[in-house]
């Protein structure tokens, strides 16, 4: 039994090949699409294959890092990514019928205890689309703090992007 602070039962695993026509019914989501920037519309299980491809090349590279978000079942219920670079940043989405359950929170709550700490880094960025409020909300639970609001910080293929910044240190 959960006791009162603690989150959903929350397991990362890889990704795998199973997951493909999950992914593409995650993410083919007006929600998901609008904030997540050049996201494919309508997203194909050709597009969750060639992330799934970018998924394995970035984790080849040390680039970047994608885990599945699962509740201890095999089922994909979203991703949590953490992107290695200038600036370490944490990103994530849910699918559609498994929102409003914190498995959001809590995938980034379990990533960013590992990266800071047998992960050796010191800080982590998260940022979010201005109107993106439920993923602020999860960046606040899981323990960020609100930087502020940078004009342009993203780039898209449709020119920079305004971002909420949050981060959280060691």
């Amino acid at each position: 039994m959960k006791g009162p602070d603690e989150g959903p039962f929350v397991v990362l695993r890889p990704l795998v090949d199973a997951d493909v026509p999950a992914i593409a019914r995650a993410c083919d989501d007006a929600a998901t699409a609008r904030f997540i920037p050049d996201m494919p519309a309508p997203y194909t299980e050709a597009d969750a294959r060639s992330f799934l491809a970018a998924v394995r090349a970035n984790w080849a590279d040390g680039s970047i890092y994608v885990w599945a978000i699962t509740d201890g079942t095999p089922d994909l219920l979203g991703t949590v990514a953490l992107h290695v670079g200038a600036r370490t940043a944490v990103g994530y989405w849910v699918a559609p019928w498994a929102r409003n359950r914190g498995l959001a929170t809590r995938a980034v709550e379990i990533l960013s205890a590992w990266a800071l700490g047998d992960g050796g880094f010191d800080r982590l960025e998260l940022t979010t689309h201005p109107e993106n409020t439920a993923s602020q909300c999860v960046a606040e639970k899981a323990g960020f703090k609100r930087e502020g609001l940078v004009t342009g910080y993203v780039q898209t293929s449709s020119g920079p992007r305004d971002s909420v910044v949050f981060s959280l240190r060691r």
